[in-house]
């Protein structure tokens, strides 16, 4: 059942695309901004990294060791992300898209912790919660301008 689920990464993440249990929220309307084009270049470029990690990973089962795996390429895409500074134009919209993306991790967490303890149907749950997340990390990348940071994870089980 758990492998039917349909989810499909990133932030990488991003899921993936691009989490953590960080309370850091990505902000940086305070700092200076760059130009739309530098922010979506190297955007793109973190979530282009970050899809490779997860892509290496191979297919997630129900076995947790994969999920873990997941979970420490979303913490490294999270903080190559936080590393970017938004465009004036896109400051709020990558905020929200980091928020996202840290409650992503979390949920991916929590499919692994629930798989170690057996207890499948809230391993069910948690991957139904990322996989609305992803879909919210997806959306706010959109609004940002990042094209590739809105493709799913390569090994989410369908």
């Amino acid at each position: 059942m758990l492998r039917r689920a349909p989810l499909l990464l990133a932030l990488p993440l991003l899921a993936a695309a691009c989490g953590s249990k960080s309370t850091a929220t990505g902000t940086t309307t305070a700092t200076k901004h760059q130009t739309q084009a530098n922010f979506v270049a190297e955007g793109n470029q973190v979530c282009i990294r970050s899809d490779r990690r997860v892509y290496r990973i191979g297919r997630l089962t129900r076995d947790p060791s994969g999920w873990a795996k997941t979970v420490a390429a979303g913490r490294i895409s999270l903080a190559e992300m936080q590393g970017v500074v938004p465009s004036a134009a896109s400051a709020a919209a990558y905020d929200l898209m980091m928020r996202f993306a840290q409650q992503l991790v979390a949920a991916i967490q929590s499919v692994h912790d629930n798989l170690v303890s057996k207890n499948y149907q809230a391993a069910i749950n948690a991957q139904f919660r990322a996989a609305r997340l992803q879909d919210k990390v997806h959306a706010e990348a959109k609004v940002a301008g990042l094209t590739f940071c809105q493709q799913a994870l390569t090994n989410w089980p369908v």
